[in-house]
């Protein structure tokens, strides 16, 4: 186990920086100029050029990667470029809004797509299974962006049930923000619920045909106590690493989201960031994004390696 955590931190560790100068650089050859976009297009050359000196956009792009990592090393992501604001300090106020977000999609789409999977493996071509199966691909194939415009028309505006903005803090009432996260989360969730369960019920229905468990069915060992004790460890073992890989696609869609619902987090800060320029807040917030993806597909990895025993020597 130790090894194993030793192996993925190995890896790890240098693809962050790999992935952080890939940004860099992107940044780099991007026709945008951040000192014009800064400043407007009414701003005269000499401004314009103070202002790439006072940013260090006139150094070289090694010079500037090699000064941004030396920040890095003492904990400083730098200073946005607009506000002067610490790039820290931005990630703080919006990671909390984007954390529940995310964490509840996660327990959301858990808990709604594992049951159904293990139940429908178990009872291939059943009405569960069938019905589940063509929502599922019906529900695939539609949009994000569009889903999450749909679930505001009909949960806000016409029944009027649900808020139809998101949250832009966290606060201590639980009830409060359950009601302004209820509709981005089913939006972010749906998708992931659907691939979860195509991946469970798959795992279920291939661990349900193996010697082992027809055998133990034939001795008569009843559905519920067959799935618990000879089915569900196995077919789990895929879902959990598609879900820590889920993690990483849920962070995505929750830029489209915040923006859609006005929900101040990371998300729509990154893509404002990307819009502005403002290279430093790019960078710290896919520096922390790709920092917790790495980190939940370890502890992925992890579960894994107790679901199934077998992984321990591999």
């Amino acid at each position: 186990m130790v090894k194993m955590i030793g192996r993925r931190v190995a890896i790890a560790v240098p693809l962050l920086f790999v992935v952080s100068f890939l940004v860099f650089a992107l940044t780099a050859v991007s026709p945008t100029d951040p000192a014009r976009a800064i400043l407007g297009e009414g701003a005269t050359p000499d401004s314009v050029a103070r202002l790439r000196h006072q940013l260090g956009l006139d150094q070289p792009t090694l010079q500037r990667y090699g000064h941004w990592l030396a920040q890095l090393f003492h904990g400083d992501l730098g200073q946005s470029w607009y506000g002067n604001v610490p790039v820290t300090t931005k990630i703080a106020q919006g990671l909390p809004v984007t954390a529940a977000l995310v964490l509840a999609s996660l327990v959301v789409t858990a808990a709604f797509a594992v049951p159904l999977g293990l139940y429908a493996g178990m009872r291939p071509g059943g009405r569960v299974d069938r019905v589940a199966g063509a929502a599922a691909g019906f529900l695939l194939a539609m949009p994000e962006f569009w889903v999450a415009l749909l679930l505001v028309l009909i949960l806000s505006q016409k029944l009027h049930l649900l808020p139809g903005t998101g949250t832009t803090v966290i606060t201590a009432d639980v009830w409060r923000d359950s009601q302004f996260l209820a509709i981005p989360v089913i939006a972010i969730s749906l998708p992931q619920i659907c691939a979860l369960y195509r991946q469970t019920r798959a795992s279920a229905a291939t661990v349900a045909r193996q010697d082992y468990v027809r055998t133990a069915r034939a001795g008569g060992i009843g559905e519920g106590e067959l799935l618990r004790t000879r089915v569900a460890k196995n077919a789990l073992v895929p879902s959990v690493t598609l879900l820590g890989l889920q993690l990483g696609r849920m962070i995505g869609i929750a830029a489209v989201v915040e923006s859609v619902y006005g929900m101040q987090g990371i998300g729509s800060m990154a893509v404002q960031a990307a819009l502005s320029s403002d290279l430093p807040t790019v960078l710290g917030i896919v520096l922390v994004t790709a920092g917790v993806v790495m980190a939940a597909n370890l502890l992925a990895d992890v579960a894994c390696h107790y679901l199934a025993p077998k992984a321990r020597k591999a």
